[in-house]
């Protein structure tokens, strides 16, 4: 029950924080707000104030503005008469409506980050690494190696070991490279070999001890059956750092975000499979889990890497949000942009058309993201 009430309540937090600013921008630049509406409908209550009826809808994972005449065909006999009219309004007035959600997620994940810093000294928690990144600002350190994911016929699951703990000893002796564990493991080949592996995200957990025995594979390599990645720990030492470090960190993880989705989106290209991207993205039953994980370690530790993954989550939502996808914001500004740079304007009913069409491929999308985040958990 307490993983479920985090779970809407940040859910609820990074919704409320984005249609606010839309919200706001549009009361300044005079646009009228039909409706401020956290979930999405069938609604279950709502109250006028003023020109604005607030809502609560029954499904919590999204939010909405209305805005009168966002959503209004050209025909529309009030199109042109209404002062406080959304397509009324200058393509400048418009663009800033449209970007100030993505704004103020950008907003909470540098707050967040500094709040989170106060904690921790402006350290970062270890940071497991998809890919080869190198992050524009602080001192990165290479900490431990993790483990990713899993062969097929790996025994390892079966002993407790989970994705991201790190190895950190092969038979006592200790390791922090993938070339260090490569050596002990060509040592160690066909020998019941003892590993010790920790909980990186929780600085209370004991190590976990290991017998296995490291096999050749296919191609006569000596392997544990384990994909292994590097963890990594950003500090913000100087002053000039620290000062800025809510920004630097947002930066950094930004960037690296958008490398990691790259990634993924090449590696789909090569393989000629939506499989890539498919692991990589995560739906609302993915970050439950995710939430779930984090509130087991319990302490201090399950509150700074709730502190970090609502960080991760609102720049995650206004990196989402800025993608130039039809019914995302970004889609809708760079109607506005063509606008402002040709002076001249799309047809409405056809950028509705456009917008509508957007919706129903990104429902389906996160349809099938859930599905898959379900079969995950329950089937794998």
């Amino acid at each position: 029950m307490l993983t479920l009430i985090i779970f809407v309540s940040i859910l609820s937090l990074l919704i409320l924080i984005h249609e606010l600013g839309h919200f706001l921008v549009a009361k300044k630049q005079g646009v009228r707000v039909e409706e401020f509406g956290l979930g999405l409908p069938p609604r279950v209550i709502g109250k006028r104030v003023g020109e604005t009826v607030y809502t609560l809808n029954l499904l919590p994972f999204g939010g909405f503005v209305k805005l009168t005449g966002e959503d209004q065909a050209e025909d529309d006999e009030n199109y042109k008469f209404d002062p406080e009219n959304f397509n009324v309004k200058t393509p400048f007035q418009r663009f800033t409506i449209l970007v100030a959600g993505v704004t103020m997620n950008m907003l909470l994940t540098v707050a967040i980050y500094y709040t989170f810093f106060a904690f921790t000294g402006f350290q970062t928690l270890n940071l497991p690494l998809l890919f080869d990144h190198q992050f524009a600002f602080g001192k990165t350190q290479v900490t431990k190696t993790v483990i990713t994911n899993f062969a097929e016929q790996s025994p390892l699951p079966e002993q407790g070991v989970t994705p991201g703990d790190a190895l950190v000893e092969i038979d006592g002796v200790p390791v922090y490279a993938v070339a260090d564990i490569r050596k002990e493991l060509e040592d160690n080949a066909g020998k019941e070999t003892n590993l010790t592996f920790v909980d990186l995200k929780s600085q209370d957990s004991p190590p976990r001890f290991v017998t296995t025995i490291p096999y050749a594979d296919e191609s006569g390599n000596v392997v544990l059956g384990v994909y292994l990645g590097e963890s990594v720990s950003i500090a913000y030492n100087k002053p000039e750092q620290k000062i800025f470090a809510g920004f630097l960190h947002a930066y950094n993880m930004l960037s690296y975000t958008m490398d990691v989705m790259g990634e993924l989106v090449q590696s789909s290209f090569k393989s000629k499979s939506i499989q890539p991207v498919s692991e990589g993205v995560s739906g609302p039953v993915g970050i439950y889990a995710v939430i779930g994980g984090i509130l087991d370690y319990g302490g201090p530790d399950a509150f700074l890497g709730l502190l970090d993954f609502i960080a991760l989550m609102s720049l995650s939502l206004a990196f989402l949000n800025i993608l130039p996808f039809p019914a995302l914001d970004g889609g809708r500004i760079v109607f506005v942009l063509y606008e402002m740079i040709t002076r001249k304007k799309i047809n409405p009913n056809i950028e509705i058309l456009i917008h509508k069409w957007g919706m129903v491929v990104l429902l389906s999308l996160i349809v099938l993201v859930t599905v898959k985040d379900l079969s995950r958990i329950f089937f794998m």
